[in-house]
């Protein structure tokens, strides 16, 4: 099993000193003696943008990249990848406090590991997660045969007619067997010690799929929803395999493990998933500690016409830009609620615009309507945008009360 994953060339330790919200984790861990592996130079980032952002690890003067990381091809659209990695990044930020952990790109789970994963079991790909497919591609089934009724205990119906072998017959195509699991992101977490940094987590994302498409031997295109239930459980279950299978590496049998399992919407859908839960391996092959997370997206403005005074804040910001500047292409926007509050605000104007007067005049509008329009509290971006590209970004976090304006020159 090792050889799946890169070699580990940082200090991993189990000593973790671990702190704030992995306080349930501290007596299990501190009395653990350091795993020794190869030392390189390890640094971060003197410089934190926001409490949003963890420090990145530097390792021999560069930052690691994740080939598994980039392989965001099974998403099925831009919004699933941004809220893929977003809410990953929530989810160690509940457990790895931003001021206390440092982060850099997984380097467990190579591209390779993780595409074999997330492919079909199959006698060539024994390790895939997701179901095989039947031999065939079409597989007939007798009802009779399939029925766990024993036709010997069932007394003969003189008056009932015989059936034809069609109506005996039932055609199962195997594409129509889903796709449940698409993807596999991971975040090395490190704390730094006086012997230098130490992996203090792994953190797991688990894309699954709400609704999957396939196309028939006749070529029709057809549509299977996935209920919450099954992906639920089908998240759970394969969170299990992945850390008992990261388990197989000595070094990692008493590091933690977060796994967050991701929904992702349909491609027909504006916006993207949404984390539904999450859960902690403390030690040993099983994720436990299972916690739901109650977070939905809205893309603004609603469609099919009527207000709903929930996102009457983004109508009146829209109204008051579009009478101001009328010849806009349209203003648009995603809401992330988390636990029925809002949680985060993305808007997007299109403008025609392109002088720099006019970006500039519009940018600082915008600014203006923002404050006396748009929600307190909570961490807001406005791209205004052209067919050229961004001409401007205002911005806030959700503990600053002052929006900042950056105009970009062409």
């Amino acid at each position: 099993m090792n050889k799946w994953f890169k070699p580990l060339t940082l200090v991993i330790s189990a000593s973790l000193l671990l702190s704030g919200c992995l306080t349930n984790l501290d007596e299990e861990i501190s009395s653990q003696e350091p795993v020794s592996l190869n030392q390189v130079t390890v640094q971060t980032t003197s410089n934190q943008i926001s409490d949003d952002y963890y420090r990145a690890v530097i390792r021999d003067g560069r930052y690691q990249l994740s080939d598994a990381a980039n392989a965001s091809y099974s998403l099925s659209s831009s919004g699933n990848m941004e809220a893929f990695e977003a809410g990953l990044v929530r989810v160690s930020q509940d457990i790895f406090p931003t001021d206390q952990y440092f982060l850099q790109e997984g380097q467990l789970i190579d591209l390779s590991t993780m595409t074999a994963w997330v492919d079909r079991e199959s006698a060539d790909n024994p390790e895939g997660l997701n179901p095989a497919l039947p031999e065939s591609t079409e597989v007939v089934e007798s009802v009779e045969e399939s029925s766990s009724i024993d036709p010997s205990e069932t007394p003969e119906d003189p008056t009932a007619e015989e059936s034809t072998p069609e109506e005996d017959q039932v055609i199962v195509n195997a594409n129509a067997t889903p796709i449940y699991l698409t993807q596999i992101m991971e975040k090395n977490i490190m704390v730094e010690t006086e012997e230098g940094f130490n992996m203090a987590g792994i953190v797991i994302g688990l894309a699954m799929n709400s609704v999957y498409q396939y196309t028939d031997a006749d070529g029709n295109q057809y549509e299977q929803e996935i209920s919450m239930g099954e992906m639920r459980e089908r998240g759970k279950a394969y969170a299990n395999i992945i850390v008992g299978r990261l388990r197989n590496t000595p070094e990692l049998r008493n590091i933690p493990i977060v796994v967050g399992i991701f929904r992702q919407s349909p491609n027909n859908d504006i916006s993207g998933g949404t984390y539904v839960a999450d859960g902690i391996s403390r030690e040993g092959n099983y994720v436990t500690d299972w916690t739901d997370r109650n977070e939905y997206r809205v893309a603004l403005p609603q469609l099919g016409g009527g207000t709903n005074d929930q996102y009457m804040y983004f109508d009146l910001f829209s109204e008051d830009i579009v009478g101001f500047f009328p010849h806009l292409n349209g203003i648009t926007g995603e809401a992330l609620y988390i636990d029925g509050g809002l949680a985060s605000l993305n808007i997007n104007i299109m403008t025609q615009f392109y002088l720099q007067t006019e970006i500039a005049a519009l940018t600082q509008y915008v600014t203006d309507v923002a404050y006396s329009r748009l929600p307190e509290g909570i961490p807001i971006e406005i791209k205004i945008e052209s067919i050229a590209g961004v001409e401007a970004v205002v911005s806030r976090s959700a503990v600053s009360s002052e929006f900042s304006g950056y105009i970009f020159r062409q």
